[in-house]
């Protein structure tokens, strides 16, 4: 089983710090859709989850 987690970015697309480890993508997918606003007040602008030894994609905090 491999390790997800979330990489939060900057503005300027500068990774800023990762998230803990969740156990699967759902797990991941789950705790981003509880914690989103938080990770905005940090002054993240977008995300990026990683699994599985792999990028899998990029998505902006903010509603377009």
């Amino acid at each position: 089983m491999s390790d997800w987690k979330w990489v939060l970015h900057d503005d300027t697309g500068r990774d800023v710090r990762s998230t803990e480890s969740f156990p699967s993508q759902e797990a991941a997918e789950e705790w981003m859709g509880d914690h989103w606003g938080a990770l905005l007040d940090e002054n993240a602008e977008s995300v990026s989850l990683d699994g599985d030894g792999a990028r899998h994609y990029t998505m902006g905090l903010r509603e377009a």
